[in-house]
């Protein structure tokens, strides 16, 4: 019988992908387990920034924005082409809350905090410049404009899988598709977890299932106080419209002083977010019509010549957000920071300990701290931050498309293609992917399910101009690869629809 292993970590998300990654690079022994597809929960409906929150600076959360920061350096330096540097332009109109020193001296700070010089300058614009810079932008009453730089991840759900990757090619046992239906104890102590018929023992549990936590923990049984608050981010995928922004651009909506950004990503751009609470189930979260009405009218606010309507959108998504729960109404009180909770303390039951909150961002320090905790109870010594992972870039600038997708993988992905003749046909004719990417999801990537290849590889759900009978298509591919008989791939049709269905909102 195969002996404990130290830690099993129950989610693939960005934050239990992190961890494994870490605590494999460590040297523990690690199993990580996710329900679904890792990356596929709250990670794949994000707004895509990797920032260090220019706005906590507001409140003197200086140790949040620092660490931000630094995680922020992480992306960009351990996952080239992933993970890329970004131009924001912030307008400042003279109705706003903030006047432009008040803005000057934040970026400046910001600029200090980075200790990056590839992100750390910063430009004001005289209303004139900025309209020169942006013509189409809202002139009325506009009184200066600002450019500083942050991070953007186009594909983070592919981020952990990378992380998940890179764990298994340091020792770790990675499964998707194992939903945690039990947990095994003996008298007062978790010992390990469960799924169907399969169980996996470790010496300590960690759930770091995102907005799935409260779920997770409530296989102990009996009622509990909630870990979470949940908040519906909606965005909405859009072409290019008339003077669309050459950057990206950060303001305040309008209607409610909310962050609002219009993001340039994978050729289309990116609007968002809200927050919305939400009580529901966290597998099936589509925008509300109000939300898609909010982000187109605050778009075509900022950008007069847009004009946009909500048909002219390529398709929307939202996620749920999980925040450290707040008690009563007041949302805005939920933490944006992370917890990690010991369940000794709270019910009285050892060898479990739950991930709480946690933004994109900062999963890198939030691992570490989470291996910390989880060497106290083991009894190891510190771990501490990883010493940096820097991967080779040269790669970007020859492969841009793959690179934004497969990050440090894409030399072996390279390799790969070029192994058999034959695999760098295009699967689809209208679309770049190549039958190699389909076959190299499948042998090298994890992929199981007609969804992964899809949604969480090569990204073909996600064009603006998908059409169904794409799938049919690479079904048709897969089914070779994952030897499916004809009422199987017709059934991975229909799940793969479903998911769509109850994840992506198309006009």
């Amino acid at each position: 019988m195969k002996a404990p292993y130290d830690i099993i970590i129950i989610g693939g998300g960005i934050n239990g992908c992190a961890l494994a990654r870490h605590a494999a690079f460590a040297g523990f022994s690690v199993a990580l387990v996710e329900k679904n597809d890792f990356g596929s929960g709250v990670t794949s409906r994000a707004t895509r920034l990797i920032h260090g929150g220019l706005r906590y600076l507001e409140s003197f959360d200086v140790g949040l924005v620092r660490e931000s920061l630094r995680d922020r350096r992480l992306w960009i330096d351990e996952f080239p082409g992933q993970a890329t540097p970004l131009r924001f332009l912030i307008p400042v109109y003279g109705h706003d809350r903030r006047a432009p020193w008040y803005i000057r001296t934040g970026l400046a700070m910001y600029g200090m905090l980075a200790g990056d010089p590839r992100l750390s300058e910063h430009r004001a614009f005289s209303t004139a410049d900025a309209l020169a810079f942006e013509p189409a932008l809202d002139g009325e009453d506009l009184s200066a404009a600002f450019l500083y730089w942050d991070g953007q991840s186009t594909w983070p759900e592919r981020v952990s899988l990378e992380m998940a990757l890179q764990a298994e090619e340091a020792g770790a046992t990675i499964h998707n598709h194992f939903e945690v239906e039990g947990l095994l104890r003996v008298g007062d102590r978790i010992v390990g977890v469960r799924s169907g018929e399969r169980e996996i023992e470790g010496r300590l549990v960690i759930n770091a299932a995102g907005a799935w936590i409260d779920g997770v923990r409530a296989l102990l049984g009996a009622e509990r106080r909630p870990l979470l608050t949940r908040l519906n981010g909606a965005h909405i995928i859009v072409e290019p419209f008339e003077g669309a922004p050459r950057s990206a651009v950060y303001h305040e909506a309008r209607s409610d002083g909310r962050p609002f950004f219009i993001v340039p990503c994978n050729f289309l751009m990116l609007t968002g977010t809200t927050e919305t609470p939400y009580d529901g189930d966290p597998d099936c979260v589509l925008p509300l019509e109000g939300e898609i009405e909010y982000l187109v009218a605050e778009t075509n606010l900022l950008f007069p010549g847009a004009r946009l309507r909500p048909d002219d959108i390529a398709y929307a998504y939202a996620g749920s957000r999980p925040l450290v729960h707040a008690d009563g109404s007041n949302m805005n009180a939920a933490s944006r920071d992370h917890q990690i909770h010991d369940h000794w303390d709270s019910d009285g039951v050892d060898g479990l300990l739950t991930l709480v909150g946690g933004k994109l961002t900062t999963a890198p320090s939030f691992a570490a701290e989470a291996l910390e905790a989880a060497a106290r109870k083991l009894g190891r010594p510190p771990v501490g931050h990883l010493a940096p992972q820097p991967a080779p870039d040269g790669f970007v600038r020859a492969e841009p498309r793959l690179a934004r997708l497969y990050g440090p993988r894409t030399p072996e992905l390279l390799a790969y293609l070029d192994a058999e003749p034959g695999r760098r046909r295009r699967v689809i004719a209208e679309a770049e992917t190549t039958v190699g990417e389909i076959a190299f999801a499948i042998e090298r990537e994890k992929a199981c399910t007609l969804g992964d290849i899809l949604l969480r590889r090569t990204m073909l759900a996600f064009r603006a101009g998908y059409r169904p009978e794409w799938a049919e298509t690479v079904s048709r591919e897969a089914a070779d690869w994952l030897q499916w008989s004809d009422s199987a791939r017709i059934r991975q049709l229909a799940d793969f629809q479903g998911e769509l269905e109850r994840t992506l909102a198309r006009s």
